[in-house]
């Protein structure tokens, strides 16, 4: 899921998906507002979560945006 995860945040921020697990998504990887919000809804799509506006703030880097997505996959 973390690769599949990378990928798809790459793809957004039109850049490459070596970057690391924590590094800030709009500071480091390029994923302003604009993109974010790109993100969001394809993470809904591929991952097939809701994804609160509550928790937003828990994706700033790779690493807390695969556990929240985690997290919502197992009813958690």
């Amino acid at each position: 899921m973390e690769e599949q995860l990378r990928e798809i945040i790459a793809k957004i921020a039109e850049t490459s998906p070596d970057f690391g697990a924590e590094a800030d998504l709009r500071e480091e990887v390029g994923v302003d507002s604009h993109r974010a919000v790109e993100l969001l809804f394809e993470l809904e799509r591929v991952f097939d979560v809701k994804i609160p506006s509550t928790k937003f703030d828990q994706m700033r880097t790779l690493r807390q945006t695969l556990a929240l997505i985690q997290s919502l996959k197992s009813g958690a």
